[in-house]
């Protein structure tokens, strides 16, 4: 580890020598995996009762109440990630401290209102598939600049479940040219990565100042963008995966130096009762003392620490809109064309048919789209933005239209609990199928939800008295 690195924390944040070397000794010690329960899919009471039969062993977390450590003692040779119970999305495997900042902008708590909510800068996608869970009712705009990673953000869309959320490709500074559009914003921003040392080492063997400094302008634009399109009393929770105050406390103070009028910070940690730092940005003060920014950082904003909170670092500040006056922009006037489009009346009642006379499943409050003959199912339709911005992929794909019939995909069993045609397997058929192997059944042609201990698994689709599951070349266990 760069000695220069460890020798600005020790100074930035006053650490004593003994502290310094237990920061120091924490990076090289593995974290406890957490995972979050999806509760758009199964509740906390249910997955337990899962949990228990598979002697996963579950604790409780200091953030959510769906956040929980896990240790397994049994059927290590299944990676976690590919047990059935994650394929069904279940659960999202998430570490701890970047849990928090849906955690914070939330308040732990499930909102029923209608809202529109950006997550800015959105992979790998844990972030958004908890806001979907806190706000259900909001449609969740998950915008990811770097399109390499978009095939991952689609898959956990459909795996999770995610009928509120759409998917964009913009850089988040695009966002300010809609003012005043979102009522939350998630912008879990781009930074110098320090965070990742746990996994790599890369990101302190490369790291330099003049970098940092560089990264912290972006941020900055992307803060500043975000602030623009919020509406009026409307939420920011602006976090990184970083410990220097440049890219943090630095970033904040710059936007209150420039917006201290039409701001404010909420408090995170208030642990300590003094008063108000920005009272004196409103007094006119603008650049900190150390020990002002201290005790700043210690009331108003988390920092976690490997060695205290026994999670990777991670930095989360929240802020609230209290005017637009100054900021406030003209609004991108270019009408987007979009790919996406309505299905026809018929295909319609197609797809409605199908779901409602083979499972039981009604969709009198669902929205269908379709985009190169997928079929797309939502619970919030969107369409009163398309003339704003480009939908890269929208809501769960369910399946697709081949020669004037709807076949439904693998992912198509996260739409719920179906009440016919569902088929109960032996674990010894299960192993089959997850190898890609048929499996004989005396039930007649047709598409069945597969149950695993009376959990949903997959569909699957008989054809001459052969079962083949739906799965994915990619999720086929060897």
């Amino acid at each position: 580890m760069k000695k220069d690195f460890l020798n600005y924390i020790e100074k930035e944040f006053k650490f004593s020598k003994e502290e310094k070397e237990l920061f120091e000794k924490s990076l090289s010690k593995g974290l406890k995996k957490t995972i979050r329960i999806n509760t758009n899919k199964i509740s906390i009471q249910d997955f337990k009762k899962i949990a228990e039969k598979k002697w996963w062993i579950l604790t409780k977390t200091a953030y959510g109440k769906n956040m929980f450590y896990i240790d397994r003692t049994d059927d290590l040779e299944i990676p976690l990630g590919n047990t059935i119970e994650h394929l069904n999305g279940y659960f999202y495997i998430q570490e701890l401290a970047a849990s928090s900042a849906p955690f914070f902008l939330s308040g732990d708590t499930i909102n029923e209102q209608e809202y529109l909510i950006l997550d800015m800068s959105a992979s790998p996608w844990g972030k958004t598939s908890s806001l979907s869970e806190y706000y259900p009712n909001s449609l969740i705009v998950a915008n990811e600049l770097d399109k390499k990673r978009l095939k991952t953000l689609f898959e956990n869309t459909d795996r999770m479940g995610n009928e509120n959320v759409v998917i964009t490709n913009y850089d988040g500074r695009f966002f300010q040219t809609l003012p005043e559009v979102f009522d939350k914003i998630l912008l879990d921003a781009p930074c110098s990565g320090e965070g990742t040392a746990f996994k790599t080492d890369d990101a302190l063997k490369y790291r330099n100042i003049k970098n940092i400094k560089n990264i912290a302008k972006l941020q900055y634009k992307l803060l500043e963008s975000a602030l623009i399109s919020l509406k009026i009393w409307g939420e920011i929770v602006y976090s990184t995966c970083t410990l220097n105050t440049i890219e943090n406390e630095g970033v904040i103070e710059k936007i209150l130096a420039e917006y201290w009028e039409f701001i404010e910070i909420i408090p995170i940690s208030s642990q300590w009762n003094f008063e108000s730092p920005q009272k004196k940005v409103l007094q006119g003060k603008k650049i900190f003392s150390d020990e002002e920014r201290q005790n700043f950082s210690e009331f108003y904003f988390k920092r976690n620490w490997p060695h205290r909170e026994n999670t990777w670092w991670f930095f989360v500040a929240k802020i609230k809109k209290t005017d637009s006056s100054p900021i406030k922009k003209e609004k991108n006037k270019q009408r987007v064309i979009q790919n996406i489009e309505k299905l026809s009346s018929k295909t319609e009642k197609m797809v409605q048919k199908f779901l409602r006379e083979t499972f039981l499943f009604e969709t009198e409050k669902k929205h269908f789209f379709s985009f190169m003959e997928n079929i797309y199912m939502c619970s919030k339709s969107g369409e009163n933005l398309w003339d704003d911005f480009f939908f890269y992929k929208a809501w769960v794909q369910i399946g697709e239209i081949k020669d004037w019939i709807f076949e439904p995909i693998f992912f198509a069993w996260t739409l719920k609990n179906f009440e016919k045609w569902t088929l109960k397997i032996e674990e010894e058929d299960f192993s089959l199928l997850m190898q890609g192997y048929e499996v004989d059944f005396q039930e007649k042609d047709g598409y069945y939800q597969i149950l695993l201990w009376e959990i949903p698994a997959w569909i699957g689709k008989i054809k001459n008295k052969k079962l083949k599951s739906l799965i994915p070349q990619k999720f086929i266990r060897k």
